[in-house]
């Protein structure tokens, strides 16, 4: 049997945001969901007896006064490629705003880790959103965002967000004249759009991909567009520990907002979901 998908519950508050979302992408991967109950002492909770009633997912008892820890040892133990969290009460529902558990379970897993918004229920994904920078781990991000558009039968679009006023303020502080440092400005439009197409053009056929090159605040716009797609896919910074999350100033803002399930990757992997979706033709621009 696969390696299951890790879904964080907590039988007191009985949220299942991360079990039904750990189910969606079950469905999509033909992988099982083993539902991780951590508490610090004995807890005997009809309430997960009935979500195996009611799902049919595995369940394991941990005791451990840590959350992450357990959770991040199951993951090893199990050889998981993903563990689903939920997000905080506090926030508003149908937003994803991880508490401090959470952002504890994200900092330094070694596998993908998916957030679910508050009161998260499972439905069907018509589109996957991708954030994409021209770096191995933007490429290994949609490569994953399109094997999952294609499994889903989803449209994907591909977001490049290059910062309106960035490049410019550089070459003005640096000397550089007015007409000039438009005109470089220019040019790096063009290089940013060259890579997002160079690399949409990479993948494989079956997938509808819309490549979107947006002058913006980064995290603004892939937080607006959250609100009209059904998973948005990202990748960690490009630096710190290989096979492990790292959240950059972008990635760290979007978890903090997002209106849709994020999946966050891990960085140094090529096929970050590998072990969630087997074998495939996938290639990345090098």
């Amino acid at each position: 049997m696969a390696p299951p998908i890790i879904a964080a519950y907590d039988p007191l508050l009985e949220d299942r945001a991360p079990v039904e979302l750990a189910l969606l992408f079950g469905e999509l991967t033909g992988t099982p969901v083993l539902a991780g109950a951590v508490h610090s002492g004995a807890v005997h909770s009809p309430a997960l007896e009935l979500l195996r009633g009611d799902t049919g997912v595995q369940s394991r008892s941990i005791v451990d006064v840590s959350v992450p820890r357990a959770l991040h040892d199951l993951a090893r133990r199990q050889g998981s490629g993903l563990i689903v969290v939920g997000s905080t009460r506090r926030g508003r529902a149908g937003r994803v705003m991880p508490g401090s558990t959470t952002e504890r379970v994200l900092h330094g897993a070694e596998c993908a880790v998916a957030l679910a918004p508050n009161g998260y229920r499972r439905r069907p994904i018509e589109t996957v959103a991708v954030g994409f920078v021209d770096t191995p781990e933007g490429r290994a991000a949609l490569g994953a965002a399109h094997e999952l558009a294609r499994r889903a039968g989803a449209r994907l679009r591909a977001i490049s967000v290059l910062h309106p006023s960035g490049e410019l303020d550089a070459a003005l502080a640096n000397g550089t004249p007015p007409e000039k440092a438009h005109l470089l400005q220019g040019h790096h439009r063009a290089a940013h759009q060259e890579a997002l197409d160079r690399a949409v053009a990479a993948l494989p056929p079956g997938v509808e991909i819309d490549a979107e090159l947006h002058v913006a605040d980064a995290a603004e716009t892939l937080i607006a567009i959250s609100e009209h797609v059904d998973v948005l896919v990202c990748g960690s910074r490009g630096y710190g520990p290989i096979r492990s999350i790292l959240l950059g100033g972008v990635s760290r803002r979007l978890v903090d907002g997002a209106h849709c399930p994020v999946l966050v990757l891990p960085r140094g992997i090529e096929r970050p979901l590998g072990d969630l979706l087997g074998p495939t033709t996938l290639t990345a621009t090098r």
